[in-house]
């Protein structure tokens, strides 16, 4: 059976033009010259796809593909426009059209465009649906999974919510520690109040202590006020301290005591105060190591270390992909008020196959823009945009902030220079005080003579 086109075209010549080609493509085809008959013959008629002009008697084609999507959101439209600008196709995409053409009509181009329309037509019928679950609620602390590796995570989340215990979350970044963090507060009897989330990599090391634990009033330079930290806006709920792995060993002895006595201090303070806070903490890093490497102190170690629970990677929980897959479509779909209803069964097994170094927030972010780049309801292949070679085994395991780089730097070259400053100041080509404050602030571990 013939694919049936609809040419919507009030141009005498370019219409009959177009007819002929696309019937000696094999294509039946269908004309109507105005608006008004375009939009009554898409509803109409069974026709697998529309091509229809901007400028159109009557009511215009921006009209006519919004009245088509509104009724039948499946049909794919073709937009053809002598006004080739991008003002016109920004438009017509954001309407819902499959693509946009200038005129003169290239009829080469033409071709590949419909070819390109059946194709995912031809992906749709072997791909899943994607439905719409309009009682779908999306909390902040939603963690999706029914993957044997997720079910030993929600079991260790529910045994420490009703205790104030100190938890200590690893897993690669973007596997989710937020928001098991997140889901350990909120049912935890400390739900009714504050959660206080603070990324330490994000803040230089020599604000941390200010961020954290508050400051006095001409503490330090540019301390104009007095400053609330985290732990007194906490008050009451829970601090959660992501990439804890990158505070400073000043910041380290500060929170430790807090762990012991429950008091601290603000910067420039000699005043203690009292907080009643849970604390959790989070790395992507193996804390472990960087205590053996003097990079992290042990004492503090062990007392974050007084339940830990570990987040798997994605690649270690894929019988969650088909799950994780439909609850992001419908979440960004709501979001960005646009519905992806197919997933080509292409999509999948691209999905299947690589290895996500990113996690569940590269598979969230890489299906935000396929939805945004896909022109209609089918999730288009190459609309990925995947980081790396599908089934890599060579991809980074998680992903570094600059702050671990340099400090990693920092130390390859002192370990090369024997631990000698000077020569080690030249070769990073920074001065001796400032290797010494890197030093201090990464809380560098150096031998002693």
């Amino acid at each position: 059976m013939k694919n049936k086109i609809l040419l919507v075209e009030d141009d005498n010549a370019v219409r009959r033009s177009m007819e002929i080609h696309l019937a000696n493509e094999g294509f039946q085809v269908l004309s109507a010259v105005d608006g008004e008959q375009g939009v009554e013959m898409a509803l109409s008629r069974d026709v697998s796809m529309v091509i229809l002009d901007v400028r159109l008697p009557g009511i215009d084609g921006f009209e006519v593909l919004r009245r088509i999507k509104e009724a039948k959101p499946s049909l794919q439209v073709v937009v053809v426009t002598a006004f080739d600008d991008m003002q016109t196709a920004i438009e017509a995409i954001k309407l819902g059209a499959a693509d946009h053409l200038g005129k003169p009509l290239d009829l080469e181009q033409l071709d590949k465009t419909i070819a390109k329309v059946f194709e995912s037509h031809s992906l749709s019928e072997s791909g899943y649906e994607v439905s719409v679950d309009e009682g779908m609620s999306y909390p902040s602390h939603m963690i999706v999974g029914k993957s044997l590796a997720m079910k030993e995570v929600f079991k260790a989340i529910g045994a420490v919510v009703s205790s104030p215990a100190t938890v200590l979350l690893e897993g690669e970044s973007g596997t989710g520690k937020e928001l098991a963090a997140r889901a350990i507060h909120v049912n935890s009897p400390r739900a009714d109040k504050p959660f206080v989330p603070v990324t330490c990599s994000v803040l230089a090391p020599s604000l941390i202590e200010s961020e954290i634990f508050g400051h006095e009033r001409g503490s330090f330079t540019g301390a104009h006020s007095k400053k609330t930290g985290k732990f007194e806006q906490a008050q009451g709920g829970t601090l959660f301290l992501d990439e804890i792995s990158e505070i400073p060993s000043s910041a380290q002895v500060k929170l430790l005591r807090f762990l012991q006595e429950r008091e601290f201090e603000r910067v420039g303070s000699v005043e203690s105060i009292k907080a009643d806070v849970r604390v959790i903490a989070a790395t992507n890093r193996n804390l472990m190591k960087m205590v053996a490497e003097g990079a992290f102190r042990r004492d503090l170690y062990y007392r974050l270390n007084v339940v830990t629970i570990k987040l798997p990677p994605l690649r270690d929980r894929m019988d969650d992909l088909s799950l994780l897959v439909k609850y992001f479509l419908n979440k960004i779909g709501r979001e960005l008020g646009k519905q992806i209803d197919i997933v080509p069964s292409e999509v999948m097994e691209q999905f299947k196959e690589y290895r996500w170094p990113g996690n569940v927030r590269e598979l969230e972010n890489t299906l935000r823009r396929a939805i945004l780049l896909s022109p209609g309801n089918i999730l288009l292949p190459e609309t990925l945009q995947l980081q790396s070679p599908v089934g890599g085994d060579h991809l980074p395991l998680s992903v570094r902030s600059l702050h671990e780089v340099e400090r990693e730097h920092i130390e390859n070259i002192l370990k090369y220079t024997g631990y000698e400053k000077k020569r080690a100041a030249e070769i990073l080509e920074i001065s001796r005080p400032t290797l010494d404050r890197r030093i201090q602030e990464y809380g560098i571990h150096l031998p002693k003579d």
